[in-house]
């Protein structure tokens, strides 16, 4: 017999009851389904109240650990490839048409805030959700711009 120090022993005893008393980690999942038909899968039985439930058994193993990636597919010989030099043509169009669509869209924007000043009540709703658009749109090309530099 293996007589192991006080301290120990008191500790062994201790984890001993603290697995026991642990809750259970197999959560039951339930398949709910409510009045109109509308299927929930939950783990939670409390939030299903009034919906007709059925515990899920025999279910698979679920590994979650992810799968391995895939090898990127290379690129054909026949498949398109543009110079350095020509991609920064591209880009500086982009560019170019952004600027130029930013610089339309605030002309716009300006147009509309001043129609605003001078509109009747019942006008005035309309050009405020047109402003707002004009502003989204604004916002939009920035955040494009952004991305080219």
């Amino acid at each position: 017999m293996i007589r192991l120090p006080s301290h120990l022993a008191s500790c062994a005893v201790l984890l001993g009851l603290g697995m026991l008393c642990a809750p259970n980690t197999w959560a039951t999942l339930w398949k709910c389904t409510d009045g109109d038909g509308r299927v929930t899968y939950t783990n939670d039985r409390s939030s299903t109240k009034g919906m007709r439930c059925e515990a899920l058994r025999d279910l698979p193993y679920l590994d979650s650990t992810p799968a391995p990636s895939a090898p990127a597919a290379a690129s054909p010989s026949s498949f398109p490839r543009v110079s350095p030099g020509e991609q920064r043509q591209r880009d500086d169009l982009r560019r170019r048409i952004l600027e130029e669509e930013k610089a339309a869209e605030h002309q716009r924007l300006q147009e509309t805030q001043r129609a605003l000043q001078t509109a009747s009540p019942e006008r005035a709703a309309e050009l405020k959700a047109q402003a707002e658009r004009q502003r989204r749109n604004l916002e939009a090309i920035e955040r494009e711009l952004q991305r080219l530099r």
